[in-house]
C-alpha cells in the first residue's frame, strides 16, 4: 500500500519567499544555526546520522517507497525509483519563480561546482515541479537551457498528488497564491544511492558542507 503523507502547509507569508524555518526535530540539531551539521560516521548496520538542519521526515526510509512519477522534460513519465543506483540532490521548486528558484538553481551549481570530477560524474540534482500545468516539458527544456544545467541535471514536474505526498516526505511547504505565484520554503535533500536521505539544508544561500560531505 503506497505510503500517505500529510502535508502541513504554512500560512501565506508572500509569492516565493523563504518561510520561517520549522522548529527542529528531536534530533538535537539546531535549525537556527548559520552553518550545517557535519555528516556523522556509523558503524555498519547501524541507522545513519542526518547531517543538515533536521531529521527527515522519512526517517531511515527511502523516498524511493513512495513510488511517485513524475514527468521529465522529454516527455515521459518516469518512476521517481528510476533514480536509484546514484546519489541524487533533490528539491522542489517552479520554473516561473522570481527569486527563491534561481538563488536555489544557484546554490545547486555551486555544489556542482565544488565536486571533484568522479563525485561530479555520479551524483544526479533532481528538481520537481509543484506547478504542472504550467511546467511542461517545453518550460523545463527552456529553463534547462537558459541555465545551462548539464547532464546531470533532470527537470521534472509531478501532478498535485505526488507533488503533495513528496514535499511531505522533504519537509517542503509550498501553496498556491491567487497571483500565479507560489509561497514555498526552500531545501535541498541528498539522498544516497537507495533513496535514503543522507544531508539536508533549508534557506538559501548557506553553506553546503554537509552536502558535500554526504555525497563524498
Amino acid at each position: 500500500m503506497r505510503i500517505i503523507w500529510t502535508l502541513v502547509v504554512a500560512g501565506l507569508l508572500g509569492a516565493c519567499h523563504e518561510a520561517r524555518r520549522p522548529a527542529p526535530a528531536a534530533s538535537g540539531v539546531d535549525a537556527a544555526s548559520p552553518s550545517p551539521v557535519p555528516t556523522v560516521d556509523v558503524a555498519p548496520g547501524a541507522a545513519p546520522a542526518m547531517a543538515g538542519d533536521w531529521a527527515s521526515p522519512l526517517g531511515n526510509g527511502s523516498i524511493y517507497d513512495l513510488e511517485l512519477t513524475v514527468r521529465t522534460a522529454d516527455g515521459a513519465s518516469v518512476p521517481l525509483a528510476s533514480l536509484a543506483g546514484a546519489p541524487a540532490v533533490i528539491t522542489m521548486f517552479y520554473a516561473t519563480c522570481p527569486a527563491a528558484c534561481p538563488r536555489l538553481i544557484d546554490d545547486l551549481k555551486g555544489i556542482e561546482q565544488d565536486l571533484d570530477a568522479a563525485t561530479r560524474a555520479r551524483v544526479r540534482f533532481v528538481l520537481v515541479s509543484f506547478d504542472p500545468a504550467r511546467d511542461t516539458p517545453a518550460k523545463l527544456r527552456e529553463l534547462a537551457g537558459e541555465r545551462q544545467l548539464g547532464p546531470g541535471w533532470l527537470l521534472t514536474a509531478a501532478d498535485d498528488g505526488a507533488a503533495r505526498e513528496l514535499a511531505a516526505a522533504l519537509g517542503i511547504k509550498y501553496r498556491a497564491l491567487d497571483s500565479g505565484e507560489f509561497f514555498h520554503t526552500s531545501v535541498l535533500t541528498v539522498l544516497d544511492d537507495t533513496g535514503r536521505p543522507r544531508a539536508r539544508v533549508e534557506g538559501l544561500g548557506r553553506g553546503h558542507d554537509a552536502v558535500l560531505a554526504a555525497l563524498r
